[in-house]
């Protein structure tokens, strides 16, 4: 699958709830994880070359939701603010419209978004790194570092995404890259 799809790009957000304290959060943990994706989606296509002579224009993208009547509204107002105001990290210049929604059952792009959520969850919670070493390939990165996905947790965390999401100094500590370097 990941050798077919090599244009392909995974944008994630995983939180350890028991970590996330929504007293110091900017807004509820659903939103703000949404933002963190809308964040490096966007990021992603600003970074795409525009004036890479073999692709002259401008790069741009849609996000394509699985139909859930519960979020389709609050993702939709919650894009509409982005593309308004921007997000916390950066201006919404790339993304087109808000979140299409379509059912899962319909379009096989949905499904394989499933699988990687589904690798992801099963990963960070039991530890099982099959598919996800698979589906974790296709994570955005910026050199050696993964930018498109990244694992909210305590400082400690040794997984797969952390240690790919930080860098590690001469002394041996690690230093989360902050948002604004990506």
């Amino acid at each position: 699958m990941c050798r077919e799809l090599g244009f392909a790009r995974l944008f994630a957000e995983c939180v350890d709830k028991t970590h996330f304290d929504p007293l110091r959060a900017p807004s509820p943990l659903d939103a703000w994880a949404f933002e963190q994706v809308v964040s490096r989606f966007e990021t992603y296509l600003q970074n795409i070359d525009p004036h890479n002579e073999a692709r002259p224009q401008e790069a741009y993208g849609l996000l394509i939701h699985d139909n859930n009547q519960t979020i389709e509204k609050k993702h939709t107002e919650l894009m509409r603010g982005f593309h308004f105001r921007g997000t916390l990290w950066t201006a919404i210049k790339h993304i087109i419209e808000t979140p299409l929604f379509v059912n899962s059952s319909l379009t096989s792009m949905v499904q394989v978004s499933d699988l990687c959520a589904y690798a992801l969850r099963r990963y960070l919670e039991n530890h099982e790194d099959q598919i996800f070493d698979l589906i974790f390939q296709r994570a955005d990165r910026k050199g050696t570092l993964t930018v498109g996905v990244r694992h909210f947790s305590d400082l400690a965390c040794t997984c797969k995404i952390c240690d790919s999401h930080t860098f590690r100094s001469v002394v041996g500590s690690v230093t989360d890259i902050p948002p604004t370097a990506i």
